[in-house]
């Protein structure tokens, strides 16, 4: 069957969305440090395309349907980023230490891409690459704003309070096996919440260690990555999918990769979100491809293992978004069956994947290594559903940061007025025109099924008192299918499709504007020195952190190599918390928090935002402070 594609198309709208996305970079006022950033940031985005690159290049070539090849280029580093985190984890839990896991990971990339590009040396002709390439280039660089032209150095932006530990994370797995302890580490172990997630934290800590750089110095730019990344996948949502022209496709990728609320996702950072939301568009086009009439065998196989392993890291780093592929995925899989039994052709199953004793060589170490993340897995998707399933839940576990409902039309990129709800309803009276004007039916009910389904729970947790976590998360998915889709069909409207889409574009740059405003500044100079304090100090110190609230997490972070404590640690946080004490040898104080009476004299380092006393060495009670930190939830209470 060949999908309906609109005539050739006008292709302005991306050239305002470009030159608007441009002119945002310099719409703040430059300072003479504004330039700081650059060196780092360039050196961790080409630590990712190194990885990514190299992980990717041999797998795509062996294993992408040709149907897709003429958009080979912009399947390189979506697979890498995949293949990269699943190997590195894979070798990682057999104990091979990081430096020797990542060089055999690069090696043994490069040498199946000497072996892909042998055994198949054709270039096939790329289709249409320029406005995907660019616009993926824009996204990369209006997510960096915040960093480059507001923070001035390689630090985290935002307020997401998951950055500590997503830069602990992949810091612990460059240094210890991903189930041991590590004691001299800021995070010594793997936290309990994300035991599911070690492909994205092995790839993040890859990325890291080829750039030359701390963690959270890489974090923002590699979230930057994928946000182009998911971009790219939404154009081939269009594209190859839904079978738009490449122009529309652009416009398509503009709005949903530039959409505010994914901006604030990876700019946040909610880096577990990001790396399933860009997973998602790759899986929906390879689900539709598995079950494609006509496609060869051999390029069925190839877009089962490609979709395998799309899903397995969509899964492992955030597995409520595993709705958002299961359910069309169920459906495509469920028609494919019909078909062939109506044919009367075999339907495959998992009994293919044995074949013969040789195949347990790759089995058995395949299900050994997956068994600990796998159950991660599960009890997320189990704690959540009941959730789901239960509209009177207990839903104040799950509030993450948010504090409040974010407005359904800040997801479309729209201001929060009547006219833009009004807006809101014609897009998705759009997209469901699309899907049932323009689509097989398999779309029409995979895609059209995931868009009922969780608009009506987006709906149904705006109504519950502390649902606005999950309305965040739904719509974060579920608005960027809206746009793709209904920019497709006002592509299809040659008279009234241009000039909407032209104005979407600048509603979108104004979005964009705001969200960038509105990015807090999460990690400072400041907080950074802590760790130079720290290596000045005895080896045997202690630290007594006074402060409120999340500081301690990336003070206690940047105090690491000594022990620490806190007269009130975080006990009421779902977040590993320092020991709690009152007696130390030093204390560190905010500058919002008094200077306690125990502080002798002067302080001993000091810079805008803390100072470092000497404590009264007769201040009673015992030194309980600890290089260990404490977590008291299990991951299946934990939201994310």
């Amino acid at each position: 069957m060949r999908l309906p594609r609109p005539r050739p198309w006008w292709a302005a709208p991306p050239i305002v969305l470009f030159a608007v996305a441009l002119a945002l970079e310099f719409a703040i006022a430059p300072r003479h440090d504004s330039l700081d950033a650059v060196p780092d940031t360039l050196r961790a985005l080409a630590g990712a395309v190194v990885l990514f690159g190299l992980a990717g290049l041999g797998v795509t070539r062996l294993l992408l349907p040709r149907s897709l090849r003429r958009h080979e280029l912009l399947w390189v580093l979506p697979i890498g980023a995949c293949a990269s985190g699943l190997a590195l984890m894979a070798v990682g839990f057999s104990g091979v230490p990081f430096a020797l896991n990542l060089s055999v990971v690069l090696i043994a990339g490069a040498a199946l891409t000497v072996f892909a590009y042998r055994r198949d040396p054709g270039a096939p002709a790329q289709d249409g690459m320029l406005w995907p390439l660019l616009l993926a280039l824009v996204t990369v660089g209006v997510a960096l704003i915040p960093l480059v032209m507001q923070m001035h150095f390689a630090t985290v932006t935002g307020d997401g309070s998951d950055a500590h530990l997503a830069a602990g994370s992949a810091n612990f797995l460059q240094h210890a096996h991903p189930t041991g302890e590590d004691l001299a580490q800021p995070t010594d172990r793997m936290p309990l919440l994300w035991r599911s997630k070690y492909p994205i934290y092995y790839a993040f800590a890859g990325v890291s260690s080829l750039a030359g750089l701390e963690t959270w110095q890489t974090l923002i730019p590699v979230a930057a990555v994928l946000l182009a990344l998911a971009a790219i996948g939404m154009f081939l949502l269009a594209r190859d999918l839904l079978g738009a022209g490449a122009g529309v496709a652009a416009c398509a990728m503009g709005f949903a990769g530039l959409d505010r609320m994914v901006l604030h996702t990876g700019t946040h950072p909610y880096f577990n979100q990001t790396w399933g939301y860009m997973a998602m568009p790759f899986a929906l086009v390879l689900a539709w491809w598995l079950v494609r009439p006509g496609e060869p065998a051999r390029d069925r196989r190839g877009s089962a293992a490609l979709l395998a392993m799309f899903v397995a890291v969509l899964v492992f780093a955030y597995p409520l978004a595993l709705p958002f592929v299961a359910m069309p995925l169920v459906v495509l899989l469920w028609r494919e069956r019909r078909r062939r039994l109506a044919e009367g052709r075999p339907v495959p199953g998992l009994r293919g994947l044995y074949r013969g004793p040789w195949s347990l060589v790759y089995l058995v170490p395949g299900a050994l290594v997956l068994l600990f993340p796998l159950r991660g897995v599960t009890e997320k998707i189990r704690s959540a559903s009941n959730l789901f399933l239960d509209q009177y839940a207990d839903l104040s576990a799950w509030g993450g940061d948010l504090r409040a409902f974010i407005p359904m039309t800040h997801f479309i990129n729209l201001p929060d007025t009547p006219a833009a709800r009004l807006a809101m309803g014609a897009i998705v009276l759009l997209a469901f025109r699309e899907l049932r004007r323009h689509q097989p039916r398999a779309l029409l009910l995979g895609l059209g099924l995931v868009l009922v389904v969780f608009l009506w729970q987006a709906s149904a947790f705006r109504g519950r008192e502390v649902g606005y976590y999950f309305h965040f998360k739904i719509l974060a998915f579920t608005a960027p299918l809206l746009l793709v889709l209904a920019a497709v069909h006002l592509g299809r409207l040659r008279r009234l499709g241009p000039p909407v889409l032209a104005a979407f574009a600048v509603a979108t740059a104004f979005a964009v504007r705001a969200e960038l405003d509105a990015t807090g500044r999460q990690l400072g100079r400041d907080t950074v020195e802590l760790a130079e304090w720290a290596q000045k100090l005895p080896a045997d110190a202690s630290v007594r952190l006074d402060m409120e609230g999340g500081r301690q997490l990336w003070g206690a972070y940047f105090l690491a190599s000594r022990r620490t404590c806190s007269k009130k640690p975080l006990l009421e946080s779902d977040y590993p918390h320092v020991a709690q004490s009152r007696k130390a040898d030093f204390i560190v104080v905010h500058a919002e928090t008094r200077v306690p009476p125990e502080a002798l004299g002067d302080p001993v380092f000091a810079n805008i935002e803390y100072a470092l006393y000497r404590m009264n060495p007769f201040f009673p009670g015992p030194d309980l402070c600890s290089y260990r930190q404490d977590s008291r939830v299990s991951e299946a209470a934990i939201p994310g």
